[in-house]
Formats: structure tokens, sequence, C-alpha cells
């Protein structure tokens, strides 16, 4: 019944665009009593964000080598500046890095060009706190810091009720690689403020999930597998969140469609429901066992109607796990009655 059962849950979790990597992560699921979430690319949308250019004025060259570069990373924020600059044309891109969590650099149409975070760019750029307030990416051609790029972030419908419904059964924590400028847009969504890390950097995020599994913590990260892939992998459930579901995110245990993680919490429900109808199979079939063995002591039962009545208890078992998941997955809105 085990296999049958979390095999028809795996269907139901993709029919809803919750694609996970093998049966044992819906056990695994189940288990869960901490939710790491990362920020850019999570809880906030990759394609919806104000982004405004400050800083010396760029050449047309300038803005294709700058496009060009950026059209090579897979990165939310990198993507978010490529949509923003409006040059059809595009050079070719060499010597291309992308440090995790730094940024990325490469040489275009003779310059070079390096974008991403302060300490990345260049050391001599200095943030005043007065200007924390929003994530800024910087740029710099052949060593000369031009200017950067500040984004406001938007967040993905449906985060708020879907941490106010977490928070009531799970301990929540979120890392992110930028500055506290946006804490009290945050604090919005998350009532304690120590459950907001900033300034993470990827092996940061990796430690932090390490720590709380030295707590005996069970703990689901979710992001976006790219500054955080060490701690998706770490975790004990790595969940992907995507825009476009074709994405391959090695490191992760699952994929989820960006527009399906409002719905994460009734996932993560069904998965215990699935572990009771295991329980309750095996219980059935306990039962079904037990009143067959003691009609078989008293000579009650021919061997032929045995041999009819063992497959039978196999395929009540397995109809019965079928027939369960699919009747609660419709009650809760997972599948079409």
């Amino acid at each position: 019944s085990t296999p049958f059962t979390l095999g028809n849950t795996m269907r139901i979790f993709g029919r809803n665009k919750f694609y996970l990597k093998n049966s044992n992560v819906v056990e695994m699921l189940a288990k869960i009593n901490s939710i790491v979430f990362d920020k850019t690319g999570t809880i906030t949308e990759s394609g919806k964000s104000d982004i405004v250019y400050s800083g010396r004025i760029l050449n047309p060259t300038e803005l294709k080598c700058i496009k060009s570069l950026v059209r090579s990373s897979t990165h939310p924020l990198s993507k978010k500046i490529f949509d923003s600059i409006d040059v059809k044309e595009f050079f070719p891109v060499t010597k291309f890095n992308e440090p995790t969590g730094k940024g990325i650099e490469g040489v275009v149409y003779g310059y070079h060009i390096k974008i991403g975070s302060t300490d990345f760019v260049s050391s001599k750029i200095s943030e005043n706190d007065k200007d924390n307030v929003k994530t800024k990416v910087y740029i710099s051609t052949n060593s000369e810091v031009v200017g950067y790029f500040t984004f406001s972030n938007s967040y993905r419908d449906g985060i708020n009720s879907l941490v106010k419904k977490l928070s009531s059964e799970y301990q929540l924590s979120l890392l992110s690689g930028d500055n506290n400028g946006e804490k009290e847009n945050l604090l919005k969504i998350f009532d304690n403020e120590s459950q907001l890390h900033f300034k993470q950097s990827p092996e940061d995020k990796l430690l932090f999930v390490k720590g709380l599994q030295s707590e005996n913590k069970k703990v689901l990260m979710i992001g976006d597998g790219l500054n955080d892939a060490g701690a998706l992998s770490q975790s004990d459930v790595g969940v992907s969140v995507t825009d476009d579901i074709s994405n391959f995110t090695p490191a992760c245990d699952a994929i989820i469609d960006s527009g399906q993680l409002k719905n994460f919490m009734n996932y993560l429900h069904f998965s215990k429901t699935s572990l009771y109808i295991i329980h309750l199979n095996f219980l059935i079939s306990f039962i079904y066992n037990l009143i067959g063995l003691s009609f078989a002591i008293q000579g009650l039962l021919s061997p032929l109607i045995a041999a009819v009545l063992m497959p039978v208890s196999s395929i009540t078992v397995v109809l019965f796990a079928t027939l369960a998941t699919n009747f609660i997955a419709k009650r809760r809105g997972l599948l079409s009655p």
C-alpha cells in the first residue's frame, strides 16, 4: 500500500505543479518542523518590481554591453536589469564569471564589466545607512563605478496569508543576501524580528540550516536554487520556486511553480494525510488477515477460498489507498471533482 499511496500523492502534487524528486520526499514533508525562506525570487516576484538606474549616463554601447552580460545570468535581479534596458542588439561575452552570492563579471566588446554587490564591484564604494532602504546592484566598467540599479521588491500574491498559516505550526526563518532596508516591509509578513536574517552569504545560509539541524530540527528550505543551492541541498527537504517550471535545479528535492506557492500549506497537510492513509492501510490489512487466519485455524476455509482471499486482500488495500487519497485531494481542492 505504501508505494501506491506515495505514488498517487506525487501524481496529485504534480497535477498542482508541485514536482517531487521521489516518493521519499512525501514522507520527509510530513516530518518537517522548521521552514527557512530565501527572499529574492522566493517570496519576492522575479518579474514585478520597480527598477531605477542612478549614476553616470551610459552610452548606447555600454547599455548593449550590460544587457549582453546579464543575459548570461539566471539570477532574478539579472533578469530584471535585462528587461529594463531597451536595446535589441547583443555583443559576445567572454571570461564570464558568476561567483555565488556576489555578482557577475565578464569582458564585453572590450569592456570589463562587473555587476553586483558593493564588495564585489569595488572596495571604494561606501553605502550610508540612510541609503540602505532598497536593494542595490552596482555596475563598474573597466574598474570605474558608473552607477547602480535600485530595486523595489514586489511580494508574491498570498505570501502574507501563507506565512501566517505556517507560523502557527512551524518555526519560520527568512534569509536574505541583501541589507536590512526592507525590514519594515518584511515585519508585516513575519511577526518576529528574530526570524529575519540579512546579509547572508551562500555559506551563511548553509551554516544556518546546519545549525537548525544540530538542534534536531527537520528543516525545509524554500529558495530559488541560485544563491541558496548549498542550503537547499543540506536541508532535509529543499524546494525550489521557479517562474519557469522547465528550469532544472539539481540541488533541490522538489520544484514548485511560483503561482502555487500560496497553496504550500495545503501540500504539507496532504503529505501528513498520506502517511495516515498508509497507517490505516496497515491496520485494515492486519484485521483482514487476522479474521482470515481465525477462520483458517478453525478449518472453516477451503484451500481454494483461501487462495482467492489472499490476492483480494492486496487488491482491497491498493483500492483503498487510491480512493482515499483521491477523495481527500478532491475535498481539499487538489483534484477536480
